[in-house]
């Protein structure tokens, strides 16, 4: 199918929050095009370029988008909230003026209920528990029970949103061939991210002393 791309400096996730503020002439008619049909366009990381000006060239996989807020503004622009919802592939740039348009092929993650994905996804489960529980110590805070997800693909999905990384390492997570994969993934960079909570924490502490 053919899809309207909005190449951006970050990657979405199915199931995530994308705000937007929407302001070049191009995109505010294609986003708008989107809004009047309830259709969606493709966000992709871009490979090279910038998301401003010229045409970008983006990553080959990236994720449809629908717009489920919209608040127009007086100069024409318009703030949106787009949420993620299924994985795609790029077959073939078919237009690059006004914006970037691609035949594209639905690439949705297989979903996988096998023993082997529901330990990883239990060990990435505990990992995460781990994480937030350093990081409230860390900012001396409070924050309610997290209810994570029982469903292997519903937590891979909310980590990936969650869990702070740079684009690149972000759109690795988008192109995981396998749920089992990205569950593995994940899990490493949580556990980087544990090694430097507890870092953190610990020179938090050793300052206390001093």
């Amino acid at each position: 199918m053919r899809l309207d791309l909005f190449p951006l400096h970050t990657v979405l996730f199915p199931g995530m929050r994308l705000p937007l503020h929407v302001f070049e002439p191009r995109y505010r008619a294609m986003v708008g095009r989107c809004i009047e049909t309830d259709s969606v366009f493709g966000v992709v990381l871009i490979a090279e370029g910038a998301d401003v000006g010229a045409p970008a060239v983006p990553h080959a996989v990236g994720t449809t988008a629908r717009v489920r807020k919209v608040k127009y503004l007086p100069d024409g622009c318009f703030d949106v909230v787009a949420v993620g919802e299924t994985r795609f592939r790029i077959r073939q740039i078919v237009a690059r003026e006004p914006h970037v348009a691609a035949e594209v092929e639905p690439d949705p993650l297989a979903d996988d209920d096998s023993p082997a994905a529901r330990q990883a996804a239990d060990e990435l489960r505990a990992s995460f528990d781990r994480l937030v529980t350093l990081m409230i110590e860390l900012q001396s805070g409070y924050m309610p029970n997290l209810e994570l997800p029982s469903d292997p693909m519903a937590l891979a999905n909310l980590v990936a949103a969650g869990v702070p990384a740079g684009p690149q390492s972000a759109q690795g997570l988008l192109e995981a061939e396998s749920l089992l994969q990205l569950l593995g993934m994940e899990r490493r960079l949580v556990e980087h991210r544990i090694a430097q909570a507890l870092q953190r924490l610990r020179e938090k502490l050793d300052a206390r002393r001093n």
